[in-house]
């Protein structure tokens, strides 16, 4: 949303109020992906810090605490019992949802890419609420059976796989349609090779949100590694998007790509 501010200055120019296009010509500043993506990190951050007494306050009211012991606590031993998580609130992840979301719509410009990581972002999320909803309720540790949880992220996964892969626009196709090697400027192309992209894709997005799900055991866990690989991920998204940089290190450029970094920003910023 924020982006669109920086079109005032010409849209002012074009139109013949060159004062006011002078004038306002500070919200230029918000085209440069560098800024919006420190903008949404503090952004994020306040939101979270304003959120997240409400939230905990809310569910301790509502009693969403865990009153049973989950399976890294029964592995970790005395430890884990010291750092126990009973009548811990759950349901945490609310605020970070929200954060995150809010910071990348006002933060980041609109495209493909952003509704794609929003869409995963809301389908994933409610499927961790209901998850943590049959847990407090029935008082279970294994929440949900392990096959709902993995059909609704095959489906996200095959989605967004299929999504990209038929996509028109070669750009977008391109992600699932061709295998490129880090730093190498050939192209792998071979039959079928769309069909092993598809399967990588949906592959990663599983594979990530098992991931999560398994190192959740202990506060801060999950959160600590999802904002190191965060990290990484807006260095990935900078470069990938950035054409110059993507020619220097052979990466491949994708147009669009820096507003992922943008969405990364406020995951770290929420987290």
């Amino acid at each position: 949303m924020f982006f669109y501010l920086s079109q005032i200055p010409q849209w002012l120019a074009e139109n013949g109020h060159f004062d006011w296009a002078n004038w306002l010509s500070f919200l230029r500043v918000f085209q440069y992906i560098t800024f919006r993506t420190a903008g949404a990190a503090v952004t994020a951050l306040l939101l979270c810090w304003w959120l997240g007494p409400k939230i905990i306050a809310l569910l301790k009211r509502s009693k969403f605490g865990q009153e049973y012991s989950d399976k890294a606590e029964e592995a970790g031993g005395l430890h884990a019992r010291v750092l126990s998580k009973k009548g811990t609130p759950s349901m945490g992840g609310i605020m970070i949802v929200l954060s995150l979301d809010v910071t990348a719509l006002l933060w980041a410009k609109w495209n493909e890419f952003l509704a794609l990581s929003l869409i995963s972002v809301v389908v994933l999320a409610a499927l961790g609420f209901y998850d943590d909803w049959v847990k407090l309720t029935r008082q279970d540790r294994d929440g949900i059976h392990s096959k709902v949880k993995l059909t609704v992220q095959l489906a996200l996964g095959l989605f967004i796989g299929l999504y990209l892969w038929h996509h028109p626009d070669p750009t977008m196709s391109d992600l699932v349609g061709k295998l490129v090697v880090p730093f190498y400027s050939g192209e792998i192309v071979f039959a079928g090779v769309g069909l092993v992209g598809l399967l990588i894709t949906t592959a990663a997005i599983v594979g990530s949100s098992n991931a999560v799900n398994l190192t959740d055991g202990l506060d801060g866990l999950a959160i600590g590694c999802t904002l190191i690989v965060t990290f990484v991920f807006i260095i990935f998204t900078y470069i990938a998007g950035n054409k110059i940089m993507a020619d220097y290190l052979r990466v491949p450029y994708v147009e669009g790509a820096g507003e992922l970094t943008v969405f990364c920003s406020a995951m770290v910023g929420a987290g």
